[in-house]
């Protein structure tokens, strides 16, 4: 268990640095413009100058429905991975997530085209009616997903979302360790954005339309 949570530490550092640098980079694009001082440098978010469009994937949602690269089109999507076991980082960060979806609610654009999501990265005890009894205790409109090992990996590994679950024989309440960054999806299926811990529902959702408003300038 020592030589996992060991090599699951040395991800998720290598994650920070790359995301740290990035942010650093992009501070000297945006310096110039007003509109976009507050997102960097940031240490809640960074935002990314080139969003990176997704590789098709299939897992499953609680309503046991198709959840796939298509399933993220047409909407922002917040993705967070974590598993129902979690007992402290996963409960407090879709507490954190429903307060943000509340906030951005009120905005005047609104929150129609947003969608949070909830991918278990212990699809071994994470059922789909497991899953929405779950994600519908924080907000009934998140959606908890979850499938396959390697689907699982598949978008994870898009994402750089490190995780790592400690199955032992024998053990019904085993380990998983796993990222606690936010992944923000644009409407176009791409990786357009992280927020990393600790999480605010207020930095959020302020920085988020911050960068909607900037995406629908760029449309233009």
């Amino acid at each position: 268990m020592h030589k996992i949570s060991l090599k699951f530490s040395i991800i998720i550092t290598t994650v920070a640095l790359t995301a740290m640098l990035a942010g650093v980079w992009l501070a000297e694009i945006y310096r110039e413009h007003d509109s976009r001082a507050m997102l960097l440098p940031d240490q809640v978010m960074t935002l990314f100058p080139e969003p990176k469009p997704l590789e098709a994937f299939a897992l499953t949602d609680h309503k046991n429905q198709a959840f796939d690269l298509a399933s993220l089109k047409g909407k922002w999507s917040f993705l967070f991975f974590g598993f129902t076991h979690c007992p402290d980082v996963c409960p407090t960060t879709l507490a954190v997530l429903a307060r943000a979806h509340e906030n951005i609610a009120k905005n005047a654009v609104g929150a129609e085209d947003i969608q949070f999501v909830f991918i278990s990265v212990d699809p071994n005890r994470d059922t789909a009616s497991k899953l929405r009894q779950y994600v519908d205790y924080f907000d009934k409109t998140f959606l908890g997903v979850t499938g396959d090992n390697a689907q699982i990996g598949n978008l994870a590994g898009q994402l750089g979302a490190a995780y790592e679950v400690a199955i032992t024989p024998g053990m019904e309440n085993y380990p998983v360790f796993h990222a606690t960054a936010v992944f923000l999806l644009d409407p176009r299926a791409r990786y357009h954005a992280v927020f990393t811990p600790p999480h605010d529902a207020a930095a959020i959702s302020k920085r988020f339309k911050v960068v909607r408003e900037l995406e629908a300038g760029n449309m233009t």
